[in-house]
């Protein structure tokens, strides 16, 4: 009978113990590169994504309040023949039309009243100021004193965040629920919202299906465009953000207001 010697242990010889550390320090490398290459990722995407949803949603708003452009012209009665009153100012048989009456020009309201006394929104526009009456307002309290109408500017100003590149511009919409105050002086309401950021290029363009070309600037209380609203506006816009991130493009807007707002030129 042979006996084993007590002397002799079962176990790992010193290179399989370097062998398994060796694996086990790679695949610790493997796991810690993909965890931070997915923690890094995840934050490029959820940046560019906020980027892309800012440019996105100062859109809407913009369309929001373009689509909701407002006039009470629409809403005056039609015109009466006019008759001569009687030398003893009895009844004429009819009522006696006044003229236009002209006011200060106003930035969001035209500068005459028509023969009924109203006053018609005026929606003024240049390459990179936009202006007009719209009926976009949200009461978010019962209360409030204000109604449905807002007085809307939307204007470019210096970039003011540090995080962006010197010489870069920011979109600002301006609003005011005091739409009927026309002296803009006793207006306490207004209100600044920055919706866009970065912006290195903006421009304004209307277009006039009447006259088959687009434009830098329309005025509604103008004799070429009275009480008429651009069939589409346009804004070409570059933006740039930090971390690399840039947009350009092009977005066309058309005024829908059947009811409440002045007439396109279709």
């Amino acid at each position: 009978m042979r006996w084993r010697s007590r002397n002799k242990q079962d176990g790992f010889t010193v290179l399989e113990v370097l062998i398994s550390i060796f694996l086990l320090v790679i695949i610790s490398f493997a796991i810690y590169q993909s965890t931070t290459e997915t923690y890094k990722l995840r934050d490029v995407l959820s940046h560019e994504g906020e980027f892309y949803n800012t440019v996105r949603l100062s859109m809407s708003v913009f369309q929001r309040d373009l689509e909701n452009a407002y006039s009470p012209l629409t809403l005056s009665p039609e015109p009466t023949s006019s008759a001569s009153p009687s030398p003893l100012g009895g009844g004429g048989g009819g009522s006696v039309d006044t003229e236009p009456q002209e006011n200060t020009p106003n930035e969001y309201y035209a500068s005459s009243k028509d023969r009924h006394g109203i006053r018609p929104s005026r929606l003024h526009g240049t390459e990179s100021v936009l202006t007009w009456i719209s009926s976009s307002n949200l009461r978010m309290y019962r209360d409030s004193r204000e109604s449905e109408f807002l007085k809307v500017k939307y204007e470019l100003v210096g970039e003011k965040d540090p995080d962006y590149p010197t010489g870069l511009k920011m979109l600002v919409r301006t609003v005011s629920p005091d739409a009927f105050e026309y002296d803009e002086d006793k207006d306490q309401s207004r209100k600044r919202y920055t919706l866009l950021h970065g912006i290195k290029s903006w421009k304004y363009r209307y277009y006039s299906r009447e006259k088959k070309q687009w434009l830098g600037s329309w005025d509604s209380d103008s004799s070429d465009y009275k009480n008429l609203l651009p069939d589409l506006v346009e804004i070409q816009l570059e933006v740039e953000a930090p971390k690399g991130l840039n947009f350009s493009g092009a977005y066309q807007f058309r005024p829908e207001t059947p009811l409440n707002g002045l007439p396109s030129t279709l």
